[in-house]
């Protein structure tokens, strides 16, 4: 008898040509659909092209960034480039215990906006928004999440993980910035 083979080879997923756009404008930044949510918005200009930096958002599903500390370890599951529906497995860390999760792209509109959000109990999402300037790129970023537990870890979680995980985007900015602006 064959030994059985423990690894788990990618599992690939085809989308369908409808499922490459989802026609919407983009908008402001959105809000997780819960009355518990966190949610951390911040904005940067980066002095590079908005293609540059779309580049490197998306890619984040992909391949793991090294610009985004919150990401460990990125496999995509989705045969194609980032769209709506494109999922990959996500290791991650809010606030240093690694969790894993499926990430799926819900909006996409390239070179302005990005949409995806995770399976995991905190709900984890990213929505990006980009903005051409003269002298550069306005990004936005809106990372939402839903603390998890019992009454007390959620309240414990506003103060003290939030403080955490807004280091954590703002580092995560900062890297992105350095990466887009430097020569490829």
């Amino acid at each position: 008898m064959a030994k059985e083979d423990r690894t788990h080879p990618p599992r690939i997923v085809k989308l369908a040509p409808e499922a490459v756009t989802t026609g919407e404008p983009a908008g402001p930044p959105s809000k997780l659909g819960t009355k518990r949510a966190i949610n951390i918005t911040r904005s940067t200009i980066i002095r590079a092209p908005v293609e540059r930096c779309f580049d490197l958002i998306t890619r984040q599903l992909e391949e793991t960034p090294e610009w985004d500390p919150t990401i460990m370890w990125v496999n995509p599951i989705s045969l194609k480039h980032v769209r709506v529906g494109s999922m990959s497995r996500v290791t991650f860390s809010l606030d240093g215990t690694r969790e894993e999760a499926v990430a799926m792209v819900r909006s996409f509109q390239p070179n302005k906006a990005i949409l995806w959000t995770s399976n995991h109990s905190t709900q984890l999402q990213e929505e990006w928004h980009l903005h051409a300037e003269p002298h550069g790129t306005v990004i936005t970023v809106t990372l939402g999440y839903n603390p998890t537990g019992w009454i007390l870890g959620r309240l414990t979680d506003k103060f003290v993980m939030r403080n955490k995980v807004e280091k954590g985007v703002t580092e995560m900015l900062d890297r992105l910035r350095h990466i887009a602006e430097s020569p490829r």
